[in-house]
C-alpha cells in the first residue's frame, strides 16, 4: 500500500520573505519622505495662521482701548524689559504700552499675549528690520515699521512662507516665498 503525505509546507520561503521585506522597506521610505515633507509645509502654516492672529489682535486691542500695543519679541515675557533687536530670538509678546515709553514695565503696562519661541531650526525676519510694531488708537502702525515677515520653519529654504503688514495696519497672507530668512 502506497501512503500519501497530505501535509502542505507552512511559512514562507527565502524569496517570499525578502520580497515581502522589501516592499514594506520602500513604502517606509516613501512614507517618512512625505511626512517630513508635510510637517515643513504644516510647521510654517500654523505658525502664518498663529503670527496673523496675533498681529490683528493686538491692532484691534489698540483700538478698543486707545493704548498704544506692541508686538515685539522679548527675552523674559512678563518681567520688565525692552523689546529686542531681533524677531529671531526670545519670545514674541503683545503688551499695552500704557505709559507710553516703548518699554515693558511690569507695574505699569499690560501683557495681553505671548507666542511661544520658535521651533527648532526655524527662523523669523522682518523684511523692513523694524524690532517691533506699534499699534496707534486707529490701529496703525508706527512710520517705517510696515513689511512682511519671512518665515523659514528649515534650514532649506523650501516651505518659507511670508506675513505682510501693511501701514494702515492690516494683516495679508503672502504665502509661500522664494525669500530666504537672513540674520536680521
Amino acid at each position: 500500500m502506497k501512503t500519501c503525505n497530505t501535509s502542505t509546507p507552512k511559512g514562507f520561503t527565502l524569496v517570499e520573505l525578502l520580497i515581502t521585506i522589501a516592499i514594506a522597506g520602500i513604502l517606509l521610505a516613501i512614507a517618512l519622505f512625505d511626512s517630513t515633507q508635510m510637517s515643513a509645509q504644516e510647521k510654517a502654516s500654523n505658525f502664518s495662521t498663529e503670527l496673523k492672529r496675533n498681529v490683528k489682535f493686538a491692532r484691534a486691542k489698540a483700538m478698543t482701548t486707545g493704548d498704544p500695543v506692541i508686538v515685539c519679541a522679548m527675552t523674559n515675557p512678563g518681567s520688565s524689559g525692552n523689546c529686542l533687536n531681533s524677531w529671531q530670538s526670545g519670545t514674541i509678546v503683545i503688551f499695552s504700552d500704557i505709559n507710553n515709553n516703548g518699554t515693558f514695565e511690569a507695574n505699569a503696562d499690560i501683557l495681553h499675549r505671548s507666542i511661544n519661541n520658535l521651533v527648532a531650526n526655524s527662523q523669523l525676519v522682518h523684511s523692513g528690520n523694524a524690532q517691533s510694531l506699534r499699534f496707534d488708537q486707529r490701529g496703525q502702525l508706527t512710520a517705517g515699521q510696515n513689511g512682511s515677515f519671512i518665515f523659514c520653519p528649515t534650514d532649506d529654504n523650501e516651505h518659507n512662507v511670508a506675513v505682510s503688514v501693511m501701514a494702515s495696519g492690516t494683516v495679508r497672507d503672502l504665502g509661500k516665498t522664494e525669500q530666504a530668512c537672513t540674520s536680521g
